[in-house]
């Protein structure tokens, strides 16, 4: 009988090889990472898109869900074959937002700058309970 030496990492060690030889990254879709956030008065939605132009890149609102959609393509001249390693994601993507009450959908703003989408959303000002005074007669 041969005792065989446990080594708990191994799965992680071959889960870790699969994507170094690039076995799930291909099926996976590109997505860029966001954060959403409030500021005083408004709600930001930040998202990482470098390399995107503003001509393939859409920013939509419809039944409270904002959606973020585009693609990005990168130099097609190098051979794809050529590549030992190929990491930066191309292709088409959609992030959306659910956004919650309270915002107003119509005075949204959006800029980009430095591969930095940001998108700001206004709250609708809050209804606050008025105070009303009674004048007890006597």
């Amino acid at each position: 009988m041969t005792m065989v030496r446990f080594d708990p990492f191994s799965m992680l060690r071959d889960f870790d090889r699969m994507f170094d030889e690039g076995g799930m990254t291909r099926l996976s879709t590109w997505m860029p990472r966001l954060d959403v956030f409030d500021r005083e008065d408004t709600l930001v939605v930040r998202a990482e898109l470098p390399g995107i132009d503003g001509d393939s890149l859409d920013v939509t609102v419809e039944a409270g869900t904002l959606m973020i959609t585009g693609s990005r393509t990168l130099s097609s001249e190098e051979n794809k074959d050529a590549y030992h390693r190929k990491e930066i994601a191309e292709g088409s993507f959609k992030r959306t937002v659910l956004l919650p009450e309270g915002t107003d959908p119509e005075a949204i703003s959006a800029s980009s700058k430095d591969g930095i989408l940001e998108i700001v959303i206004p709250k609708k000002p809050e209804i606050l309970p008025r105070k009303v005074n009674v004048d007890v007669q006597r």
